[in-house]
């Protein structure tokens, strides 16, 4: 009796492990990666994990609490995990998916840092010279990484600051040549239902008759298209190899806003479109390629330029007015968008609203003291074009007007799993309003700056 209680228990013991115990099947072929990151750091002002942006510098009249102190952080939200498929071919294609989050939470918002979140979600199919991708991923053009980064907002300069639906194909037109063709949503849609279409409704500076509000809406998709040379001709660092693009977009919103003057008790509304654009052109060069597989030894330089309007997603710093997300009236800046009816009545035209240009770059050099110790050094700038008449608007006076970013960091790769990494950052910006003096009520300097220090662990999957 006492040897079957002692079987029916070790039974019983061993049914969480039965039951929990064993790898992930699938009907096809699936790989599970990513990676655990951890990493700590201090800055010189008061920011979380994505200090993208400095706060405005204290003056001997004006103190900016955020400016005076610094801050210790500890994170892991950059975690990712993913899942890869391999599944069975369709009209001659091979066919796959691809599913990616990480631990940032929405958009990087700190009231849900922790929470599991979508990056990519697309499928794609392959043919021998052509790539069908239908999903969530990268805008399809201007877009090359910037190689080892240690954390997410040192080099934000059109990496995206969401990723977006699309449908993207790419088609080779010889060995070296191909080109990258897309339709694409022109906001990201991880906040769920029509809400991720408008910017938030807004009230010019002096005006208290009814109510104004001036959104963004696209009715159509934005289209981008990129050619892309590649070739080994100059060898290779890992698997980059010399490659340049050249590549742009074009979208349209539509701008709706409550016409102004109306008589108390109706309401009537009106729209007019708004053009966005962009176009980049970048590049890696291995200056020193890797010799037999041993990257020792090894220089390599990766850049980019880029300009456009209506670039907001793609930017870290891209002027969010106080009149709309981006867009202002350039007919009449001070009476803003939501002023149709008044500025036809003054003899100023209709609502003509247009988002300021911006322009910029980055580039880097990444160097490989041996096969497992490299360093990176970045330089990124960025100007956005912004008038007096703009600038000196209360409302507009926290746009910035240029950032930069320096970094330079060391990389130890211990295995393919674990890589260790220490980071200095150097983030300058300058803002639209000067001082005080123009605008009553903007406190602190025109610019502002923050340093910081991290350091870091991966475990690759």
């Amino acid at each position: 009796m006492k040897k079957v209680i002692v079987v029916m228990l070790a039974l019983f013991l061993a049914i969480p492990a039965i039951t929990y115990a064993g790898s992930v099947t699938s009907r096809y072929d699936v790989t599970i990666g990513g990676y655990v990151k951890f990493d700590v750091g201090y800055s010189t002002q008061t920011q979380g994990q994505d200090y993208r942006v400095p706060n405005r510098a204290s003056t001997s009249a004006q103190q900016q609490i955020n400016d005076e102190f610094g801050n210790v952080s500890w994170a892991d939200g950059e975690t990712r995990l993913n899942i890869l498929v391999k599944g069975p071919d369709a009209w001659g294609a091979k066919t796959g998916a691809f599913i990616e989050g990480d631990f940032r939470g929405v958009a990087g918002s700190s009231a849900n840092y922790g929470t599991f979140t979508l990056r990519h979600a697309f499928m794609d199919f392959n043919w021998v010279n052509t790539k069908l991708l239908i999903g969530h991923t990268w805008q399809a053009w201007g877009l090359i990484p910037s190689f080892n980064m240690l954390a997410f907002s040192e080099n934000h300069f059109m990496k995206g600051a969401t990723r977006t639906p699309q449908v993207r194909l790419t088609q080779k037109l010889a060995k070296n040549f191909r080109f990258q063709f897309a339709l694409s949503a022109p906001y990201q849609e991880l906040v769920g239902n029509s809400g991720a279409n408008f910017s938030a409704a807004s009230m010019p500076v002096g005006l208290t008759q009814n109510s104004i509000m001036d959104r963004t809406r696209a009715l159509v998709p934005d289209t981008s298209l990129e050619f892309v040379y590649s070739s080994d001709a100059c060898g290779k660092i890992g698997p980059w190899n010399l490659q340049f693009g050249l590549g742009g977009m074009i979208g349209q919103e539509k701008v709706t806003y409550q016409d102004w003057g109306t008589p108390v008790g109706t309401t009537s509304y009106s729209s007019t479109n708004i053009t966005k654009w962009g176009s980049s052109f970048w590049g890696y060069i291995p200056i020193i390629p890797e010799k037999k597989g041993n990257k020792a030894g090894a220089l390599g330089f990766t850049g980019n330029a880029f300009t456009g309007q209506g670039l907001g997603d793609m930017l870290p710093a891209y002027p969010g007015t106080g009149i709309g997300s981006g867009a202002y009236n350039q007919n009449n800046v001070a009476l803003g968008i939501g002023n149709g009816a008044a500025l036809a009545a003054a003899g100023n035209g209709s609502i003509q609203p247009v988002y300021p240009l911006t322009y910029g770059g980055w580039m880097q050099l990444n160097y490989y003291f041996t096969d497992s110790v490299s360093a990176n050094f970045l330089y990124g700038f960025q100007q956005n074009k912004l008038s007096d008449a703009y600038s000196n608007i209360q409302a507009n006076a926290g746009n910035l007007v240029t950032l930069q970013n320096y970094v330079a960091n060391v990389f130890y790769d211990v295995n393919p799993a674990v890589r260790l990494g220490i980071e200095y950052t150097y983030i300058t910006t300058g803002y639209a309003q000067v001082n005080t003096s123009v605008v009553p009520g903007v406190a602190g300097d025109s610019k502002g700056s923050i340093q910081a220090v991290r350091i870091g662990a991966y475990y690759f999957f």
